[in-house]
């Protein structure tokens, strides 16, 4: 009798094709970071990851389907880094942990500066596809509620409180400050000169948590 076909899928073409994926969204998220998405084309993209144009296409329908991509894989590490710290920890330092693990995971953060476009999230969120915008959100809110399940299951809060639904929401204020403070310098509110993506958004955490405003 011939050998019969398992229907397992070939590992070391699963490892392949999942480090070309890793290469085209790093080197996508550095362009995209460098010189903005808009002057940011898929032949540029295919040459920075050394892949050819179509073996991109393989990957990925377009352009804004790989931001996506990048999104939600840096998105993936951040939110199992926070999961990974003590839920009694204050929210500002678990938010500083995750970020310096995403930096540590290979990912940069961006600087906020006048030599610097603006991140092409920014721009999709104020003035993109409806299509994109939705799709962060929808992902966010999932991570909020996965963040609050875990924080109520670790933690020793009262029943029905809300502190472990504040410190996820907390978590993703964290981030879209500082996507909206990137966005506002683009619209005249000046920003310090040394700003990073990362730094905004744990500065205006730990504003909103130390009972500034």
């Amino acid at each position: 009798m011939g050998e019969q076909y398992s229907g397992r899928p070939d590992a070391r073409q699963d490892r392949r094709k999942a480090a070309t994926r890793a290469k085209i969204l790093e080197a996508a998220d550095r362009l995209f970071g460098e010189r903005g998405y808009a002057q940011t084309s898929i032949e540029d993209i295919s040459e920075h990851a050394d892949v050819a144009v179509r073996t991109i296409y393989m990957h990925f329908p377009s352009k804004a389907a790989i931001m996506l991509a990048a999104f939600d894989s840096w998105v993936d590490v951040f939110v199992d880094a926070v999961l990974q710290r003590p839920v009694e920890e204050p929210v500002v330092e678990t938010v500083r942990a995750a970020l310096d693990a995403i930096e540590a995971a290979g990912w940069v953060d961006h600087p906020e500066n006048a030599e610097t476009p603006v991140h092409p999230m920014v721009e999709h969120l104020h003035t993109g596809s409806p299509a994109v915008a939705g799709h962060v959100l929808q992902r966010w809110m999932r991570e909020i509620d996965r963040i609050a399940l875990d924080a109520s299951q670790r933690g020793d809060d009262e029943p029905g409180s809300l502190r472990a639904q504040a410190r996820a929401t907390a978590i993703f204020a964290a981030w879209i400050a500082a996507l909206s403070a990137a966005g506002g310098r683009e619209r005249g509110r000046p920003l310090p000169e040394d700003a990073t993506g990362q730094g905004l958004g744990v500065d205006v955490l730990r504003t909103l948590t130390g009972g500034a405003l």
